[in-house]
This record gives structure tokens, sequence and C-alpha cells, in this order.
């Protein structure tokens, strides 16, 4: 507040028709205007509200079995793609080496590929006799080139069952890998919600993983602010820490396109950065907006 000094002596002169306490009365007035606080210009608006994390996720299996294995544990920070838990799997993997060994086997294609090539040179050779001397039998010919064709379409057959093989090969691994379970995205562990050696039923929730590195600010708002505001505007959100209320910078993401009949509100969230973990999910805030 800006301070103003008033000379006493100075106004007494000025005024030598007043008594004192009409000078007394004065001064009460003008102090009084001196020390009223000044209104901001812009007055602001609070939108209560709660946070939420990027992801919350309770993930589960899409197969039954019993847990023979969890690699990690509560609080943990996990990157996406990494191990988290494990089923019991020996069948499977046995199923695994022994379609691999069967894709892998190529005697028996090989020695039918040799054949075809050991016919085809047959074929070629008593061809050419027949065509330059005529001294081999058209039947013997003819017999060559069904020879040629049966092993062709031998090896034909083969070539297709390796690739059957294959296929087989990697469902095996499909199957393997389903008795796994991994982090569908980098989080920390929030909830692990079973333990080793129970049995688990298909989809039901096994551990809970959160992404709290950028959070939702969620509020229900009336129609009137609504109308104030617009996708990717930003805001300022202040919200509980633990300590005194953080300040912070937010995006709106969504408006929802729908109005809760109950309430007569509209859902809205922003999204803002939660890199350095300062603000954890589920606090209560408040959304700013200036007053209009």
């Amino acid at each position: 507040m800006n301070r103003v000094r008033i000379n006493i002596s100075t106004l007494g002169r000025k005024l030598p028709s007043w008594g004192i306490s009409k000078f007394l009365l004065a001064g009460i007035v003008l102090s009084t205007l001196l020390c009223t606080p000044q209104l901001s210009p812009a007055e602001q608006v609070g939108i209560s509200g709660f946070t939420e994390p990027a992801q919350d996720s309770a993930l589960g299996l899409s197969i039954t079995g019993r847990v023979t294995a969890i690699k990690v544990a509560e609080g943990e920070k996990v990157k996406q793609g990494q191990l988290l838990l494990q089923l019991d799997q020996d069948l499977e993997q046995l199923e695994v080496k022994r379609r691999k060994l069967l894709w892998e086997s190529k005697i028996e294609i090989e020695s039918v590929r040799l054949q075809v090539k050991t016919l085809k040179n047959h074929l070629n050779s008593t061809r050419d006799l027949y065509q330059s001397t005529g001294s081999i039998p058209r039947e013997e010919l003819e017999n060559k080139e069904l020879e040629y064709a049966f092993a062709v379409a031998e090896l034909n057959r083969l070539k297709i069952a390796e690739q059957r093989e294959k296929i087989e090969y990697n469902t095996a691994r499909q199957q393997l890998a389903k008795r796994n379970l991994y982090a569908p995205f980098a989080g920390q562990i929030a909830e692990i919600l079973i333990g080793i050696g129970e049995n688990c039923e298909v989809d039901t929730p096994l551990i809970r993983l959160v992404d709290s590195s950028r959070g939702y600010f969620v509020a229900n708002v009336e129609l009137e602010i609504v109308t104030r505001l617009a996708l990717g505007q930003q805001v300022q959100l202040q919200l509980q820490s633990g300590g005194d209320p953080v300040n912070i910078e937010a995006k709106l993401v969504f408006i929802s396109p729908l109005i809760d009949p109950a309430s007569g509100l509209r859902k809205i969230k922003a999204e803002f950065d939660n890199q350095e973990q300062k603000i954890v999910p589920g606090v209560a805030g408040l959304l700013l907006l200036p007053e209009q």
C-alpha cells in the first residue's frame, strides 16, 4: 500500500475556523480511507476438483494358472515391457522346444530337394538322347518325367509343411508368452493383488500399475463456466502436496459433450506435468479462473 505523509501543523493553519473535534473527525475519516485495502483488478474463481494419474490399470492374464514367480515389489518403478509375474509354464516350454525342433529339422526337405535336382539332370539327359538319336524309348522318357514331377510335388508338400510347422512353433511361443505378465507402460507398482502359489482366473486383477508422471485435474462445472473454457486452453491449478498449496500450469484436454442430468454439470479434465512427482494422485485442488 502506498504511504501518504500529512503535515498536521500545516493542516491546522489552513483550517483555523475548525474546532478541535472537527479536526479529529477529519483525521479519522482520512485515516480510514488510506487504510482500506485495495481490491485486485481481477478476482479469481476457484473450481474444486481432484487429481488422478495419467494411467491406472489393474493388470491380469487371459488364461488360468498358478503363480510361480512375482518379479517386482510394491512401490517399484518399472519400464514398459518389463516382466512382472509368471504362471506355471513347464508344459508350454516343452511344447515350444518340440515345435522348434520340427520346424528347424531340414533333413527330409533337403533330401527331397537333392532328389529333385538329380532327377531333373537325368530327365534332361534322357530328353536330349531321345530328341537327338532316338535311342531312348518314349516310355522311358515319360517315366523320367513322371518321377521328376512326383519329386517336385513332394518338395512342394514339404515346403508347405515347413511353413505350417513355423506357424505352430510361433503359436506355441505365444501360448508360453501368455503365461507371463508384462508391463504395458512405464510406471510404478501400486499394489500386488496375488501371492506366489495362488491360482488366478481369467482376467482377474493381479497387479495394479500406475503412471503418475502426468496427471489430470478432474472437475464438474456449471454450464456458465464451461462457456469460458476451450480445449487446449492453459489454466492455473492450486493443488495440495502435503504442505503449502502448489500452483502449477495445466492444459484443458477434455470437455464432456454430455451434461449430467442429476447435477446439470459437465465434466472437464486438465492435464499437467508431474515428472518430479510433486503431486500425489487423488489430492484435491482448485482450477483458478479470472472473475468476469
